[in-house]
Formats: structure tokens, sequence, C-alpha cells
């Protein structure tokens, strides 16, 4: 048990160097799901890539004749597809095109995306697009603008350093969704079913955590157990924020009526949580900063009561 807490820490730890790296994955053998950092990827004619589809940045070419069985998920670059994808297509920025003979057996749902469809593409589902990406406009209850905001080169700076902070954190939903899936849904079902009970957990987790690494780095000689201490509830509070976004990704796929895969809910809701609760944090002085600690309190609770997704929760 204790080895498996460390492996899944240590891969965490990975995931989050994985973010900060310029990765180059080429085309192999398409026999698993496939991430995909920069570079280029084909799939090439009859090849069939059993498992879900995740791009970050580059290119890709799905060529006439291949296909994906699962879902596919696009972040910035270019995505071409002339085959068959089975599940459903989620765009953050970049171009999208489906080409004459392109085939989608689910929905097309596009933030920000440049998106091109050929006469002749089928889509199965429907097509979704978030074109309007204002500045915190999807935050303010009847679209209220912040004055003079376009012409501020210094707040669109900080929208898009906003932005790609939230990209990132769906980014690494999307990973976490294929690599661990069934311990990110531990931690959502507990977040779910168990919403209180994992509030007052995280809370009094947090303050626990928070003394035992003062106290530890006053001494010295524990300076070491504390950082390590202090990485493991770092760790165990980013995979609770990732599992509410899983839930919240479940809630929207229903809202839609959709069935949607871990990864995809994931990183779909990632996406949607951020956005919102950073949003709100920003444009409320003094206290906004309690609305992220709230959400990140319920997270890190469930985490401990499934000790890191490991474990379901029965109460």
């Amino acid at each position: 048990m204790l080895m498996r807490r460390i492996l899944l820490v240590a891969v965490l730890t990975a995931l989050l160097a994985a973010l900060l790296i310029p990765w180059r994955v080429l085309a192999g053998e398409a026999t698993e799901s496939k991430v995909v950092f920069g570079g280029e990827f084909t799939l090439h004619k009859n090849e069939v890539l059993n498992g879900d589809l995740v791009v970050f940045g580059g290119t890709a070419e799905l060529q006439e004749g291949s296909r994906i069985t699962g879902n596919v998920a696009f972040f910035g670059g270019n995505l071409s597809c002339q085959g068959e994808i089975a599940g459903d297509i989620v765009g953050f920025g970049g171009e999208i095109s489906l080409q004459r003979t392109a085939q989608v057996g689910g929905d097309v749902i596009l933030f920000g995306s440049a998106y091109q469809q050929e006469e002749g593409a089928r889509i199965t589902g429907k097509v979704l697009q978030f074109e309007s990406f204002r500045p915190f406009a999807a935050v303010y209850p009847f679209r209220v603008e912040l004055p003079n905001l376009d012409w501020i080169v210094q707040g669109w700076m900080r929208w898009g350093s906003f932005l790609f902070r939230v990209f990132a954190w769906s980014a690494l939903a999307v990973l976490v969704g294929l690599l661990f899936p069934q311990p990110l849904e531990r931690i959502a079902n507990a977040v779910r079913d168990q919403g209180i009970v994992a509030t007052a957990v995280g809370l009094v987790s947090a303050i626990i955590v928070l003394a035992s690494v003062i106290f530890l780095a006053v001494t010295l000689v524990f300076l070491p157990v504390s950082l390590l201490g202090l990485i493991a509830a770092a760790l165990g509070w980013l995979l609770g924020v990732l599992g509410i976004g899983l839930e919240t990704g479940r809630r929207i796929a229903e809202g839609l009526g959709q069935s949607w895969s871990s990864p995809i809910a994931a990183g779909v809701g990632t996406f949607v949580l951020v956005f919102v609760v950073n949003g709100v944090s920003a444009l409320i002085p003094c206290i906004g900063w309690t609305i992220p600690l709230a959400v990140g309190l319920v997270g890190f609770g469930a985490v401990v009561l499934t000790q890191f997704g490991l474990k379901e929760v029965v109460l």
C-alpha cells in the first residue's frame, strides 16, 4: 500500500513537470490511448487507435480510413480529421478541420477553436462552439464588461496568463483521467456523496498539515521531512481539485444528455470549474480568496477520505 502511494505521488509530480517541458512524441503503433505533446502525430489509413487521443499543441492528422474508438481532446495546434472518431471531440483553442470523409460519433465541443467542416463530413451529435472569450465575461450576471479593457495591454496580458493557467489545469485533468481513472473517480464520488464530511475533514487535515510542517521546519533536522509533507499535501490538494472537476464534468454531461469518458469529463469540468472559481475570486475584493479555498478544502478532504483515491469511501 505504501509503495502504491509513493508511486502515485511520483507520477503526479512528473505530470506537473510535463506541463513545463516541451515534450515531443511521434506517432507509433496505435494500440492504446495516446497522449501527444507537441510535434506531429499521424494516424495512417486503416490504423485503429483503441482508446482516447489527447493532443497538446503540434499537428495531428487522422487519415481517411483511420479510426479512433474513444474521444479526442485537443489543446492548441492543428487537427485535421479525414477518418472516424467514435466518441466526442473537445477542443481548446487551435484549429480543427473535419474533411469530407470525416465521421464523428459524438459531439464536437469547442472552446475558442477555429472550426471548419467540409460538405460530406458527418457528425452524429451536436456542434457546440464557445467562441467569444471575453475577459471574465462568463462569470458576470447580465454579462457586464469591464470598461475599456479591450484597449489596456496590461489587462490582456493578465487575461492571457489567467487563460493559460485554466488550460494547464484542464490538460493535467485529462492526463490524470487517462492514467488514473479509478482513483480520480473515487475522489469525485466522495465529493458527490460525502461533500459535508469531506469539507470538515479537509479543514481539519489542512490545519494539522500546516501545524506539523511549521513544527518540523523549526527543528532543522526534520526540515526535509516537512518539505516532503508539504509536497504531498500540495499534490493532494491538486488531486482534490481535479476530482471536483471530474464531478463538474459529469454534471455538465448529464445536462447535455451525453455520456463522456473520465478524461473528457475531467478536462471539460476542470476547465469550467477553474475558470469560474478563479474568475469570481478575482472579481471579489478582499474576500475573493475564500472561494478557491473552500473548493480546495472539499477536494482535499475527499483525497484524505479516499487515501489518495486508493480506497472507496463507505460511511
